[in-house]
């Protein structure tokens, strides 16, 4: 499933990383063993290109990695620094 597919289901999620980050490592892991209750889909900072053009906010807040954006049906409807799986499950809950 490629972004544009997370992008436009009901409930998806796109974390962003680098290759260099330790607690990306560490929350691929996590989620490989607990995944979330909705598709996710990691894309290296610097593939995110296009993703980033078509969603200039989302760009604009990514900051510290991991990070995550919960998107519905085309839309983006939060942003969340991804350190933990908890943090991202508060997001979804929310």
């Amino acid at each position: 499933m490629g972004w544009k597919e997370i992008v436009g289901s009901e409930l998806g999620i796109l974390i962003i990383h680098t290759e260099d980050c330790l607690h990306c490592v560490e929350l691929q892991a996590i989620l490989g063993a607990q995944p979330l209750s909705a598709p996710t889909l990691w894309i290296e900072k610097q593939a995110g290109s296009e993703l980033f053009e078509r969603f200039p906010i989302f760009a604009a807040s990514v900051d510290v990695m991991p990070f995550a954006g919960i998107f519905s049906h085309g839309k983006l409807e939060n942003v969340v620094r991804a350190a933990t799986k908890e943090r991202i499950e508060e997001v979804l809950l929310s």
